[in-house]
This record gives structure tokens, sequence and C-alpha cells, in this order.
């Protein structure tokens, strides 16, 4: 008996690790790294090295902004959300304000109009009726210009936000903007798997939730930041990757559908149904 369900362990565990894992080079993807035998695809695009696929049904398991996993799925492409992979990983940053009121009047710098941060910055600044002059750069441009001292209000995501404040010491973190936003947590990325992949694999799926939560008690070992470092290329030093680490508030939460569902309001995408959420 005990043969036999060593047996039966070891082929769960193959095929669970068969599943093709397409995921960003981006800080949601730091636990995947601790995990042996899985194989990933890495992007950097994915309106074009990921959607495509979901489409023609290719893959299986998806780590993408959950808006462009809601507008697929309202467009009728069978894809479920597992969980979100981070509370939110946007903060404010400045080099002349304490707090987001002073930003009234002033210029402020976000990356990409329509963007997720630039809905989730806006939504904040509408709801304390705070209108700030908005320019708009990709998050790239505005950290090298923030480094160069040359802008002094801006929104980023980790990692950039640390490296602005390792490379220039004027600017300090004004706040998370997952503590200005209401629920206290802002889903942008999140897991996803084809309808059928789910049907068909639930026990590959859920194992790879539960490696996936292992992995993340791991994200600030050392030998795992180096290697986010070298396959992400990062231009951070251990230490200032360990410090952007406390504010990517990496997660797997499986429970989301209240925090997805406001952020979804406020990017103006049509609520799913229940059969989105595979919990």
């Amino acid at each position: 008996m005990k043969k036999l369900m060593a047996s039966v362990f070891m082929v769960i565990s193959l095929v669970v690790y068969g599943l093709e894992i397409a995921a960003p080079k981006a800080p949601p993807s730091i636990p995947l790294l601790a995990m042996e035998g899985i194989d990933i695809n890495f992007y950097q695009d994915v309106s074009t090295e990921v959607v495509p696929n979901i489409i023609k049904k290719k893959g299986e398991i998806y780590i993408i902004p959950v808006n462009v996993g809601a507008n697929l799925y309202n467009k009728g492409v069978d894809i479920r959300l597992v969980g979100i992979t981070s509370r939110g990983l946007l903060s404010l940053l400045s080099s002349e304000i304490e707090n987001i009121e002073e930003l009234d009047g002033e210029k402020l710098y976000i990356g990409g109009q329509g963007s997720s941060p630039d809905v989730v910055m806006r939504n904040i600044l509408d709801s304390r009726k705070i209108s700030p002059k908005i320019n708009y750069r990709s998050s790239g441009e505005i950290a090298k210009l923030a480094m160069a001292g040359r802008i002094n209000n801006l929104v980023l995501p980790e990692p950039l936000a640390t490296m602005v404040l390792s490379k220039n010491k004027n600017f300090k973190r004004v706040a998370e903007l997952k503590d200005l936003w209401k629920g206290k947590e802002i889903p942008q990325v999140g897991v996803f798997v084809s309808g059928k992949v789910y049907d068909e694999k639930s026990i590959e799926v859920e194992k790879f939730v539960r490696d996936y939560r292992k992995a993340l008690k791991r994200k600030s070992e050392k030998k795992l930041l180096e290697k986010s470092r070298e396959e992400f290329s990062l231009g951070l030093s251990i230490g200032e990757l360990e410090e952007s680490m406390k504010y990517m508030n990496l997660t797997l939460d499986t429970r989301c559908k209240t925090s997805v569902e406001h952020y979804l309001r406020a990017l103006g995408i049509k609520l799913p149904g229940d059969e989105f959420y595979v919990w």
C-alpha cells in the first residue's frame, strides 16, 4: 500500500510540474524561482507574448494583470482567476511634499495613461478632491527623471520606487497607494488558469497554489534574491532588493472577490460572473 501511495504521489508531482506557466519578469514571479521543476516562460509584454496564447488555448497557468484577465473573460475566453499575487506594488514618491493633500496644483508623473497605476491614483485623488497636473511617461523614464532630480512627484511600482529612493536621497516614500485605497488591497496581478485546464487538472492547480505559498516564505532568502536580480535584470543591490521586498506585498490570496470587484469597478470594467473565480 505504501509503495502504491508513493507511486501515486510521484505521478501527481510529475503532472504538476508539467504545467506550463507564463509569468512576467517582475516581482510577482520571484516566488516561482524557489519552485523546482516547473516550466516557466518569462515574458515582458503581456499583450503580444501571452494574450494571443490564452486566446489560442496555449499554456495552462498565466500570471497576468487582473484587468487583462477580466477583459478576456468578458470577451468569452474561458479563463479563471485563482488568486492575486500582491496586495499592492505602487508608491507615491516626492522630493517636496509630506502628504498627498499637498499634491493639489503640483506636477505629478504617472506611468502610462489609462494604466492601472493611473486609474488607481486618479481614483484616490478624486476621492480626496485633489487635482494635480498629471504628466504621463513610461515608468522606466519616470524613474530615470527622478534619479536625475528632474521631477519631484511621481507614482512608481516596486522595485523602481526603491531604486529611485536608493539613488536620490532627496526623495521619500510619501505613501503606499494600498494604504490610501479603499479596502487596503490593490489586486493588480493575478494567477489565472484556463477553464479546461482547471476542470481537468484541478488537483495539480491546487498543488501549485500550495507550493507557491510555501515558496513565498522563502522570498527574502539571499540566494533567491540573487537569482531574481540575474533573471529579471534588476538594477538593485541585494540590500536594496531586500528593502524593496518590504513594499511588494507579495501574497497568493485566493479569497479576493471583493477586492477584485472594487478594483475592476474603478477601472470601469464589467464585473465577471461568479464562475470567473476558482474559489
